[in-house]
């Protein structure tokens, strides 16, 4: 009997798959392969789309939030403009000796609305400072329907001479009224030689005789810092020229010359030559003036002679110390 034989047979084929073969139909899925993703260009735009819509409802939010708030806002500035509670009532007023409260009043309500939160207080302020003794006012509200007024007045301290009668001033030169024993005694020399023959026409020389004022309001500091035992001695000052200040001595006529400048150490040089200033006087029967605008000599010009011209001398100062 025959052994039994086994045929193996192997099919050959020398076509290519069909996935492998280019453009020759399409390409199957493969079983288990993962899913397919998007392309970058696409995650990309919607990515910008989502952020745009993100970054529009915020703005849209924002919006919505501010015409909410403007809406409350207006809603409460016409109650509160409208309202009976917020109307002007009251006034209180501060700081007033010389200057007539009532009269500040009727410039407050002049110049007042019915409300008090639409009151110009720079306005009221302005009209309030016009006012010959008020140096400064403050003005606070004080809700719901009243005001506060605290008043600076302005203190007499230069005493003028204006056609014969003594005014009294501040500091800034402003006129404040005539002088009157009420205001106080003022240990202060008087003014002479300003601008204007009376309050009216001096108000229009008002900014040349407040720089005249000031220049001889210095000058005085000056003497009274270094030498203040001279302030005592000195009635009358004549400004009417910046650039030579002249001072008249208590119970004396004569004009001393003390020029634009180192008033103290002129002054104190007359002092340390009283003496020979007295004989000379006595000498000539009286002293026009004494200019003492030279640091080495002083010039005295004495009163006319029987001739009727004046005579005039100088005589070397002396650097003395004290008179």
């Amino acid at each position: 009997m025959e052994p039994a034989t086994w045929r193996y047979t192997m099919r050959i084929s020398t076509k290519r798959p069909l996935a492998t073969q280019k453009g020759k139909g399409r390409q199957l899925p493969l079983l288990n392969a993962p899913a397919s993703r998007k392309t970058p260009q696409k995650t990309t735009r919607n990515r910008i789309t989502g952020r745009r819509a993100v970054a529009v409802t915020i703005m849209l939010g924002k919006l919505v939030s501010i015409l909410f708030i403007a809406a409350f806002i207006f809603s409460v500035c016409k109650f509160v403009y409208n309202s009976e509670i917020f109307h002007f009532r009251n006034i209180a007023i501060q700081g007033c000796k010389e200057t007539d409260p009532e009269k500040l009043e009727e410039i407050v309500w002049d110049n007042s609305s019915v409300n008090i939160l639409r009151i110009d207080l720079e306005l009221v302020k302005e009209r309030l400072e016009q006012q010959t003794w008020v140096k400064n006012v403050e003005i606070r509200r004080v809700l719901p329907s009243s005001l506060v007024l605290y008043v600076r007045e302005r203190v007499p301290s230069v005493i003028l001479e204006m056609s014969g009668q003594l005014m009294l001033a501040d500091d800034d030169g402003i006129l404040l009224d005539e002088y009157d024993p009420h205001y106080g005694k003022l240990d202060v020399p008087v003014f002479t030689g300003i601008l204007g023959k009376d309050a009216e026409s001096y108000r229009l020389y008002q900014e040349e005789n407040t720089l005249l004022i000031s220049h001889a309001l210095k000058a005085l500091t000056e003497i009274k810092s270094g030498a203040p035992q001279y302030m005592a001695l000195i009635s009358e000052i004549d400004i009417s020229d910046r650039n030579n200040l002249k001072v008249i001595l208590v119970n004396d006529n004569t004009e001393i010359h003390l020029g634009k400048e180192d008033y103290r150490n002129r002054l104190h040089k007359f002092f340390a030559n009283k003496e020979s200033y007295e004989e000379i006087k006595k000498k000539y029967g009286g002293v026009v003036s004494v200019d003492l605008r030279s640091d080495t000599q002083i010039t005295y010009d004495t009163s006319v002679n029987v001739l009727g011209s004046p005579q005039r001398g100088t005589m070397n100062s002396h650097p003395q110390t004290g008179f």
